[in-house]
């Protein structure tokens, strides 16, 4: 096991930890705001920076090519937007929702292994921009699934009475509809400049990427536009930022295969 794969396995465990040390707090009622759970997922994030930064020195670029450093950079970016918005949004136990699929998405790239890249030539910064923000518009649609979750959970909490420690740390109900919605568009917006910067690199429409791109941006579109209009109801909102994600993941062996 090479030393970057020694971080992403660190922080792997330290993401299980968290998620362990959240649900022992919750049924303790030691939950006090999160803060063990900040301090483990600040570390996890951390590991995995470590691991992007040597990952990133034994090929030579930003790693974004195989499907396993794809599923790490994911990883990383629903991290890194924890932080940003889960303080913004009020999602005390956004830690505790996003910490299993982080850990799963890692132990998949463990478990597919780091092939070295093909040899290539000058590095494009446009087409690494480029697949970065398309990643982490991915990252954002993966966090509104899991806001989803956490809304269909307290609906469930709410209809069957069950009023305990989980459901005290959970925001109103309505909070988590509207940080649905905020996560689909701000992902919406930087897949929409990921595309944009495709034109301008003048890349084929034909390219297998570039097609199953446009076909998760039309998706999140279609949803945005439902959200905008009010048609569907917070459940169902929920039920398709959950649901929508499946598309976006699963494209990412398609295009990394194509």
């Amino acid at each position: 096991m090479t030393l970057s794969q020694q971080f992403l396995a660190a922080a792997t465990l330290t993401f299980v930890s968290a998620v362990v040390q959240a649900l022992l707090a919750l049924k303790s009622g030691a939950w006090k705001q999160g803060r063990m759970q900040l301090v483990l997922m600040a570390l996890g994030f951390a590991l995995q920076t470590g691991f992007i930064y040597l990952r990133g020195q034994e090929v030579g670029q930003c790693p974004m090519k195989s499907l396993s450093d794809i599923l790490v950079f994911i990883a990383w970016s629903i991290v890194l937007l924890y932080f940003l918005v889960g303080s913004g949004y009020r999602l005390s136990l956004l830690g505790l929702f996003t910490s299993p699929l982080v850990s799963i998405m890692q132990i998949m790239a463990l478990v597919g292994g780091f092939a070295p890249y093909k040899p290539k030539g000058q590095v494009n910064a446009l087409i690494e921009l480029h697949a970065a923000v398309a990643l982490i518009a991915y990252a954002a649609f993966a966090l509104a699934c899991i806001t989803g979750v956490m809304y269909l959970v307290q609906e469930r909490m709410l209809k069957r009475h069950k009023i305990g420690g989980l459901f005290y740390q959970l925001p109103p109900i309505q909070g988590l509809a509207g940080a649905i919605q905020r996560l689909v568009r701000l992902g919406l917006l930087l897949l929409s400049i990921s595309l944009g910067i495709s034109f301008a690199l003048h890349t084929p429409v034909s390219n297998p990427k570039l097609i199953f791109s446009w076909v998760v941006w039309a998706l999140y579109a279609l949803i945005t536009v439902l959200m905008w209009k009010h048609v569907t109801s917070p459940r169902r909102t929920a039920w398709l930022a959950v649901i929508g994600f499946i598309l976006p993941f699963i494209s990412l062996w398609i295009v990394t295969h194509a």
